[in-house]
């Protein structure tokens, strides 16, 4: 008699990140490489070229210095795609300007954090818009309007 024991192999979630500062985008990636696959590019074309019309990767952490940014406009593509419009999107950014934090919320971006921010937080917020997304059949974006500055 044989024991067969299957192989369960767990597929973890994909993000990408773009983030044009190697700095933040190592320490956003060491922080959630463990629970999930990071992809990491700095720039919007490299952003496009990964997603190519294609919805799978499950949440995109993008680096939006000001609204005048190519990455603004990124945002907005993925906002009004019909293909990528449902990907959750945290937005990080040098600023604090209260109407950058507005357009990206009305744009659908899920959180906006200003850096610096606490990593442990944005892993925490991470998962659980993972999770909302999971639990979510229908994969609509639910807008967590909150900014966060920690020092």
């Amino acid at each position: 008699m044989f024991n067969k024991q299957k192989s369960l192999q767990v597929v973890k979630k994909e993000i990408l990140t773009i983030e044009n500062s190697s700095a933040i985008g190592y320490l956003i990636s060491t922080v959630l490489k463990k629970d999930y696959t990071v992809t990491r590019v700095s720039s919007c074309n490299e952003a496009l070229k990964q997603l190519q019309g294609k919805a799978e990767k499950d949440l995109i952490i993008l680096d939006i210095p000001d609204s005048n940014s190519e990455n603004y406009e990124l945002l907005k593509h993925i906002s009004t795609s019909s293909v990528l419009s449902n990907i959750r999107t945290v937005v990080i950014s040098n600023s604090d300007d209260e109407q950058l934090k507005n357009k990206t919320v009305e744009l659908g971006a899920s959180l906006f954090l200003t850096k610096p921010f606490d990593p442990v937080f944005l892993s925490s917020r991470v998962k659980d818009l993972v999770e909302d997304v999971k639990a979510n059949t229908s994969r609509k974006k639910r807008r967590i309007p909150f900014s966060l500055n920690i020092f």
